[in-house]
């Protein structure tokens, strides 16, 4: 069941704590094509809860998709001199007051009742607070525990692209990790695998690693409340496209990704595995 909580924008200091009441000092986000650049513009990396899903209607900022976070834990970062016990994310998406249901892209979901290690942005933002989609679910296999990417995918190391992805525990027909999708575990994922894996600790000590072999800590002010433009939430800024010529001689869209890591890992790769594990899912 759904629930949606009208927050009107003359009420919207009433729907968040006074903690999260900050000047706008931050940085405008920028794009991040290395590890480097998103830990460069990451507040924190935290652990925690996720109690509570819900939806929340302004008129200014829009339908928004509200995650509560509780028992935090930060291992990277500072949420501030005193860190709040939860910690409301307010990602765009949800329902209209007549009950249509707006879907934004790149917007990372999250699972009631299981507990998440999530990237939080120290830049303004608009429609998710979480870093580049930065959102791993902890995820148990008897007595093992590892971290698991929004596609399903164990995390193995950490390197130049980011974390580097081990074998799948959860398969989805569309390959991307939609709750309303049902998975299924892989075949051949063992007790083994998973412990092999890295867990939200030790996923931490490698972020801490990497951040202090490149110089590139977490740092600055999480702010809870999005950055809203002077105009209706409705309106979708947008840019044109451009073609470029291909070698044999067609047109070709070029694209500008937000976020797109490339397959160089080797010169910061910190996974245990040596190469070890396997990305279709099989054991090795």
């Amino acid at each position: 069941m759904r629930s949606i909580r009208p927050c009107p924008l003359f009420m919207a200091v009433g729907c968040m704590p006074l903690w999260a009441i900050e000047a706008r000092a931050a940085a405008p986000p920028a794009p991040a094509e290395t590890f480097v650049q998103v830990l460069r513009q990451t507040a924190a990396v935290i652990e925690g809860d996720v109690q509570d899903v819900s939806f929340r209607y302004d008129e200014r900022e829009g339908p928004r998709t509200v995650a509560t976070v509780g028992n935090i834990v930060v291992h990277v970062g500072s949420l501030g001199q005193s860190p709040p016990r939860t910690l409301e994310l307010r990602s765009f998406g949800g329902f209209l007051p007549d009950g249509r249901e707006v879907i934004a892209m790149h917007v990372p979901s999250f699972t009631v009742g299981k507990r998440h290690v999530v990237f939080l942005r120290n830049t303004e933002w608009t429609l998710s607070p979480v870093a580049f989609g930065f959102v791993f679910r902890v995820e148990r296999k008897g007595t093992a525990t590892g971290i698991v990417d929004p596609f399903g995918r164990l995390v193995a190391g950490v390197g130049l692209s980011g974390p580097i992805p081990g074998p799948f525990l959860w398969q989805r027909p569309d390959g991307g990790f939609d709750e309303s999708t049902r998975v299924r575990e892989t075949i051949g994922i063992t007790e083994s695998v998973v412990d092999r894996a890295l867990n939200a600790a030790e996923f931490a000590n490698h972020v801490r690693a990497f951040a202090a072999a490149t110089d590139a800590w977490p740092h600055g002010t999480f702010m809870m409340t999005p950055t809203l433009p002077n105009r209706a939430w409705q309106f979708v800024a947008t840019t044109p496209a451009e073609f470029v010529v291909t070698n044999d001689g067609e047109a070709g869209e070029e694209e500008e990704l937000l976020a797109c890591f490339g397959p160089d890992e080797e010169a910061a790769d910190t996974t245990p595995f040596g190469g070890e594990m396997c990305e279709a899912g099989g054991v090795p």
